[in-house]
């Protein structure tokens, strides 16, 4: 694995923070004492709750749906009691949100969905229903519902499985796959059933021959496999079509209007273990870092509090000043150890007091142009963030504003500290 990627005009991004962690095995975190469940979890409106307080639930039980196209089910992560409903702080949108709170009780019991092992036998509708019932989002981050993405069955005729996994942070994805090979070849499979397609393109950020056993699977299963140069911004799935493909998503489009659907590995195996097994979405694979214990994978339950992973890794939260949710580069901040894991989060990065957010005293803008000559989509963030200071919204169009990836290297150049990112800074 390599210890940098490489970007436009000779940048780097380092990556040393998880040099060789796909080889560290997942730890089963134990399931929290009480979980706080958000009910949005997704891009899109959250549903209605289908509890009550006192009520008892089940591991996996359903606990809200939604009935807008875009709404999807959020299950329960322990079996419990629910003690009642809150407003917390919602660690993506910031906003105070409505969250189920649950205490563990008793032996753990399940509530699964019917098992279909036999994938041959189901239509893509039954696919696409079931994913969506399991509430499954896309685990890159994104939290777009993966039921949506494959019901534009008639207009793809490409899929391709993200394992880019270019987050300087993360290593989940890659031991996904040493870890469950023939559960990911499953759901690749259910997913390219769903969309009626035949060419299926794995991208993996690892070289030839790093992955002998799921390269045989699969050639076996005739899925292509794309060893994808070590760059930090060809991780997003509009790049990644373009680089795989050669097809160019225009900014006020996505991957599926050009004919290609990406997913992300870690919705595959969600995707298989709710068709084949009857899982519903309620834990993941996440990358764990501290200065203090270095990098390990964790495999943790939705509504786990913060804290319950720091005392599980031996680091007292009282040491730790902030968290970073998901990516390093992109991901939210959390001062409120209370603050439970979501779907779309893939990482959790503590900082002591000691490790300053690089944008706490920027300085003016010295019009390096570095933040234009890095960015991977060739817009101006300097010219952006101008406008934005300015508070020249009608000039946002004209300067591309939408064709922002959120990367967040514009940010990470600037020799003046400055947070660039012009969709952060547009809230």
């Amino acid at each position: 694995m390599r210890r940098y990627y490489e970007e436009k005009q000779g940048f780097k991004v380092d990556a040393e923070m998880k040099l060789g962690l796909e080889q560290d095995p997942f730890e089963e975190i134990p399931p929290p004492p009480a979980a706080s469940v958000f009910l949005d979890q997704h891009v899109g409106p959250p549903g209605k709750p289908l509890v009550k307080e006192g009520d008892r639930v089940l591991t996996g039980q359903k606990i809200s749906e939604g009935e807008e196209a875009l709404a999807l089910p959020v299950h329960s992560p322990i079996t419990g009691r629910v003690t009642g409903f809150a407003k917390l702080r919602h660690p993506i949108s910031g906003n105070q949100e409505q969250a189920v709170l649950i205490e563990a009780e008793g032996e753990e019991e399940w509530a699964l969905m019917e098992q279909r092992p036999n994938i041959k036998s189901l239509s893509a509708q039954e696919i696409i229903e079931r994913v969506r019932e399991a509430g499954i989002v896309g685990l890159g981050g994104a939290a777009f519902p993966a039921h949506v993405k494959l019901s534009r069955g008639s207009d793809i005729d490409h899929l391709i499985i993200n394992a880019k996994e270019s987050d300087p942070n993360l290593a989940c994805d890659v031991r996904l796959v040493l870890e469950r090979p023939e559960e990911l070849i499953s759901g690749i499979e259910i997913m390219a059933r769903a969309l009626d397609v035949k060419e299926v393109t794995f991208a993996t950020r690892t070289e030839e021959g790093e992955l002998l056993q799921f390269e045989k699977l699969l050639k076996e299963r005739g899925i292509k496999i794309a060893h994808i140069r070590p760059s930090y911004s060809v991780g997003s799935e509009r790049l990644l079509a373009r680089e795989l493909l050669g097809r160019e998503v225009p900014a006020d489009q996505f991957p599926p209007d050009v004919g290609v659907v990406v997913h992300n590995v870690a919705t595959c195996l969600a995707t298989a273990e709710a068709v084949v097994k009857g899982k519903p979405l309620i834990s993941r694979g996440i990358t764990f870092y501290a200065r203090e214990t270095g990098g390990r994978n964790l495999w943790v339950r939705m509504g786990t509090p913060v804290e319950h992973i720091l005392n599980y890794i031996g680091v007292s939260p009282e040491s730790v000043d902030r968290v970073v949710l998901g990516s390093i580069m992109m991901g939210k901040g959390a001062t409120d150890f209370r603050t439970p894991l979501l779907k779309c989060f893939a990482g959790l990065v503590a900082l002591t007091p000691y490790e300053h957010s690089p944008f706490e005293n920027p300085y003016p803008c010295i019009r390096c142009g570095f933040c234009d000559a890095i960015c991977p989509v060739d817009i101006y963030p300097s010219l952006l963030l101008e406008a934005l200071e300015k508070g020249k919204t009608e000039a946002l169009d004209n300067l591309n504003f939408d064709s922002c990836i959120d990367c967040n290297l514009c940010s990470y150049v600037c020799p003046s500290s400055i947070r660039v990112n012009p969709k952060q800074r547009a809230g």
